[in-house]
């Protein structure tokens, strides 16, 4: 089951599997099996209303069930090969007739209504099986390469966000400390400037003392 799930998740991206499949066994009665095998690799959505879905695709996915259904068929008639002879008969405008002659054309061959019915019934069962496992795969497909990328995009989101606010945080304190520093400034300056005026009155005021100490005194 891993292993395809790494093979129909290459549908999506690309999955390096060097490892080469085994071949299956064919099983030994005519009922139709159930076979897990390879979707196209060109694959490349769920959905069939965007710009993925080609014509291409659609081609290659008829390919794909041609080779399910191929696969899974065993030698003798039944629906398979009826089914690939309505296909040649497309040019018989008449479907009652082709459907007829198609059934008259296997029935020498051992094919008869019940069989051509109950195949049928097996290779649609077939396609449910196929199908499971394919959604199964493209479920883990969108986790891995849509919903977790989804959810470490909104990571980053918050962690701009984050960063941005402390960027905002920061330039805010920048501006309060240039505002702070200018003050700061200011106040320093002011002081300084104050202590000289004073100092230099105070050296004057004692110079003149000692001069008039002298001058007085005897």
């Amino acid at each position: 089951m891993a292993n395809l799930g790494k093979k129909i998740l290459s549908a999506f991206v690309e999955v390096n599997d060097d490892k080469k499949p085994e071949t299956e066994k064919q099983p030994s009665n005519k009922e139709v099996v159930p076979k897990q095998t390879e979707p196209v690799s060109t694959f490349t959505s769920t959905t069939t209303n965007n710009s993925y879905t080609t014509q291409v695709n659609s081609t290659k996915f008829k390919e794909y069930f041609e080779k399910l259904f191929r696969e899974a068929n065993l030698p003798g008639p039944d629906y398979f090969e009826y089914s690939k002879m309505l296909e040649a008969m497309q040019a018989v405008p008449d479907e009652h007739v082709r459907f007829i002659t198609a059934f008259a054309g296997l029935s020498v061959q051992g094919l008869d209504k019940q069989k051509l019915l109950s195949t049928a019934g097996q290779y649609l069962q077939l396609l449910e099986t196929d199908a499971q496992n394919f959604h199964s795969s493209v479920d883990a497909a969108l986790q891995e390469k849509v919903v977790e990328k989804k959810r470490q995009m909104e990571e980053k989101e918050k962690r701009i966000q984050q960063l941005t606010q402390e960027i905002s945080a920061l330039q805010n304190d920048l501006l309060t400390t240039q505002a702070e520093i200018k003050e700061n400034e200011a106040k320093i300056e002011a002081n300084t400037g104050g202590y000289k005026y004073e100092s230099e009155a105070m050296k004057n005021r004692i110079a003149r003392d000692i001069e008039k100490i002298k001058t007085y005194i005897q």
